[in-house]
């Protein structure tokens, strides 16, 4: 099978970026060649002919038309939805305007329905969305969608190279806690709530950002302990999964993405979003070493079992077959 991938910002990092690498790698694993595409993919698909053609944040950069052009062509093809853009212009589900301080505060199409009374009114995408096979991450994040008009076909999990991502041999003895973000200044990111949480543990926390992603697995062996403090719905998070497939003790907001990799008390811990109390409390549970290895260890098995790059590349080809 030919499949021809289609983002729209090389080079500036991030889940979406990392998973289209991941996807490009699980595929020819496979036995597929694919191909990546950071333009309309009008000329590469007539010089290639792939059997599908798979949409990643084309919305961002490249507009809603190369979907469009897709559908007119009847080409078989599937869209990926990173983040909430079909229905909110916002992207990630926050309050904004409407007091102040609301950039930290969910909107009502978290637990339910936009009821377009923030600054961030619903974007009115969703016709073009619903015109084209959608995959989304979760199946928490495939409820919010589908209660918001936003049609979801398959769900999708991520997967990540656990050979590349894979435990230290010798494991770190002392609690050493990272988080690591491509864009860390986002409130939604909640370093802000990690902040407070570090100072109220007495634990310091670094950060990794800006690092090619080839060098973050031997960075991530340096440390014990993961800090994933997202305030919005996250909708995979990819590097939890890296982290996870790295042995870490995770600690993670309870979010769309995380809820479906993280099991409480089982391959991690859970807190609630926005609550630095929480986060302080569930980090200087993991002063315990033998909790950090039980989670760990847990952790390390999940991937194993569900979100390696063998298990993705199963799920995109029944996808595609399908398409």
């Amino acid at each position: 099978m030919k499949v021809l991938l289609v983002h729209y910002n090389p080079g500036y990092g991030g889940g979406a970026e990392s998973a289209l690498h991941d996807h490009r790698v699980a595929l020819e694993r496979r036995g597929h060649q694919a191909a990546c595409v950071y333009t309309h993919p009008q000329q590469a698909y007539a010089a290639w002919r792939p059997d599908v053609v798979h949409f990643h944040t084309v919305h961002i950069g490249l507009g809603l038309g190369v979907v469009e052009w897709a559908q007119r062509e009847q080409i078989p093809h599937v869209l990926s939805l990173h983040d909430y853009w079909p229905f909110c212009a916002d992207r990630m589900l926050m309050r904004h305007g409407a007091h102040p301080g609301a950039p930290d505060a969910p909107c009502s199409a978290v637990d339910g329905v936009c009821d377009g009374q923030c600054a961030s009114r619903p974007s009115g995408l969703a016709p073009v969305v619903n015109g084209s096979p959608t995959v989304v991450f979760s199946e928490y994040a495939a409820a919010i969608y589908r209660r918001n008009g936003i049609r979801v076909d398959f769900i999708a999990p991520h997967g990540v190279d656990a050979d590349l991502f894979h435990p230290a041999e010798e494991p770190v003895a002392d609690l050493r806690a990272v988080t690591m973000s491509a864009y860390p200044a986002w409130n939604t990111k909640g370093m802000h709530v990690l902040r407070k949480a570090a100072l109220a543990a007495r634990l310091p926390v670094h950060l990794i950002t800006g690092l090619a992603r080839a060098d973050v697995p031997g960075v991530l062996r340096r440390y014990s302990a993961f800090a994933f403090p997202s305030t919005y719905q996250e909708t995979w998070g990819l590097c939890l999964t890296e982290a996870m497939a790295t042995g870490l003790a995770c600690v993670a907001s309870a979010v769309a993405g995380p809820l479906d990799q993280i099991e409480d008390g089982v391959n991690g811990l859970l807190v609630p979003p926005r609550d630095a109390a929480a986060l302080a409390g569930a980090l200087g549970r993991l002063r315990d070493p033998a909790l950090r290895a039980r989670l760990g260890a847990a952790a390390r098995a999940t991937v194993e079992a569900r979100f390696t790059l063998g298990h993705l590349g199963e799920r995109l080809e029944a996808i595609y077959e399908q398409l």
